[in-house]
């Protein structure tokens, strides 16, 4: 056991998870085959979905949690990078989109507060 009264050291700097402001989104209608795997079966299914192209002012962080679009009450989980700062986010069965519904971007699992609400709603 020591008795050294020397001073500790700082704590680690904390990342930044803070999401980018969103810029622009771009829905549209579409339909989606589901990848093909050579050890399992997907679980998205193929069918009709609706894409949203995501603009946003910054990168979105690398972290465990992954980034989710909130449409209404709908959870939109399933994205790819498609370039700089540019997000596609896919919502397979678009009946449970409900039109008008205000778009957050979001962490998944962590419903974002009303103050995060874009000024994007839903509309096809």
């Amino acid at each position: 056991m020591s008795n050294d009264a020397g001073e500790r050291y700082p704590d680690a700097p904390r990342p930044n998870f803070t999401l980018p402001k969103v810029l622009d989104i771009q829905m549209r209608a579409t339909r989606i085959e589901a990848p093909r795997h050579r050890n399992f079966t997907s679980a998205l299914p193929s069918g009709d979905a609706v894409e949203f192209i995501v603009k946003t002012d910054g990168p979105i962080p690398g972290r465990a949690l992954g980034p989710a679009l909130y449409v209404g009450e709908t959870v939109v989980t399933e994205v790819t990078t498609i370039g700089p700062n540019t997000y596609r986010f896919v919502a397979v069965g678009s009946k449970v989109l409900t039109r008008g519904a205000p778009i957050i971007l979001g962490w998944t699992g962590q419903r974002p507060s009303e103050s995060e609400v874009t000024t994007f709603r839903y509309r096809l």
